[in-house]
């Protein structure tokens, strides 16, 4: 007998109306149970949404699967934020996994290209020793300090209490992989043809040389941090803004041109747009959680998130703010002007300070 045998036209056996598919539903793409954000459902929605289960919304059952010590496999408590419902956050960027691989390949062709260039045309050669030794010992430790970050990510992916959320970790993630896989290979490559490069310098200098010693230890508390949004945002906010875009993008990729280095400038312009996107996928979520209510009206402690949050930007500064200054020697030593690190600096420190002015936050003592 079929479910709805002997049932009144428009119900189920268990007395539920059967809900008429809507007139305008015309498209898989459709899917008439995701709240959209704006009037139309995205693609990036249709594919994401409604992929991690939620006792909150569609999962009445209880969790399938379990974590060792009994508890759901998603948790509130996961993070001091609270929030009527994480799955209504959206990463401004809409990327969902085919344009981010896409998106990649593009950054990875680009990286190929040139490396395969400076091979060919023997521009390795035209490298300065002076950088040599740089690329050597501190971008291979940067290599480190990028792996740490992906770790820091991945966990937040785990952790994360919505499905958008999770694909933007898992993102995230990926973006400090690619780096510093590149890193590691483009040290291979110069290894490969330049006689007097010794690859496998960065490990000892990012374990026992007192420039990388700051940014160590602001990677091993990152790591060890239980609350995903304050990896999240501390990561994006504060970390990335300030130590290593000084280090990326105001060292290695400004100076790699003055000294004859055609590789780094391209890896590090491909890391920078990665952390663009990640930057505004942080300052989303910060957004939606200072907000007065959510979508359908309930009311956001958003008076209490912004204390918390505060309070993490409180703790996290100083030590971002020790690591990049303990980096600044390094710009001496690549020979450029006298005040062009402690200019670098500042542009890291005033990029920092709009970043969190942007989303309600301060940084401390201002």
């Amino acid at each position: 007998m079929s479910g709805t045998a002997g049932c009144d036209d428009g119900l189920t056996s268990a007395g539920v109306i059967l809900e008429t598919v809507a007139e305008g539903f015309y498209s898989p793409r459709d899917l008439t149970y995701v709240r959209p954000q704006k009037r139309r459902l995205t693609e990036y929605e249709a594919v994401i949404c409604n992929t991690q289960p939620d006792l909150g919304q569609f999962e009445v059952g209880g969790w399938l699967a379990l974590r060792p010590d009994g508890s759901g496999i998603h948790r509130p408590e996961s993070t001091a934020l609270s929030y009527p419902n994480w799955f209504e956050y959206r990463d401004p960027s809409g990327v969902w996994q085919r344009p981010y691989v896409k998106q990649l390949a593009q950054f990875e062709r680009s990286v190929s290209a040139v490396m395969t260039g400076a091979q060919l045309n023997g521009a390795f050669s035209d490298i300065s020793p002076i950088w040599l030794e740089l690329l050597a010992h501190h971008y291979e430790a940067f290599a480190s300090f990028e792996w740490g970050m992906f770790r820091s990510h991945a966990f937040v992916a785990r952790e994360a209490l919505s499905d958008t959320l999770t694909m933007a970790s898992v993102f995230a993630a990926q973006d400090r992989l690619r780096h510093q896989q590149n890193i590691a290979l483009y040290s291979l490559s110069l290894h490969e043809h330049i006689a007097d490069y010794e690859e496998g310098l960065g490990l000892a200098n990012w374990l026992d040389d007192p420039i990388c010693q700051p940014a160590r230890r602001l990677v091993e508390r990152v790591m060890s941090s239980t609350d995903w949004c304050e990896v999240l945002l501390m990561t994006n906010l504060i970390i990335e803004p300030l130590y290593t875009a000084l280090v990326g993008s105001e060292f290695f990729r400004r100076l790699a041109p003055l000294h004859g280095d055609v590789v780094t400038t391209v890896i590090e312009m491909t890391a920078e747009a990665a952390r663009a996107r990640n930057r505004a996928m942080a300052m989303a979520l910060v957004k939606m959680v200072s907000a007065d209510s959510d979508r359908v009206g309930r009311t956001v402690s958003n008076t209490r998130n912004r204390e918390v949050m505060q309070s993490w930007v409180e703790s996290w500064y100083p030590m971002a703010m020790a690591a990049a200054s303990a980096f600044l020697p390094l710009f001496k030593t690549a020979a450029v002007n006298g005040d062009f690190g402690q200019r670098a600096l500042d542009r890291a420190l005033a990029d920092t300070r709009d970043v969190l002015d942007q989303v309600g936050l301060t940084v401390p003592g201002k």
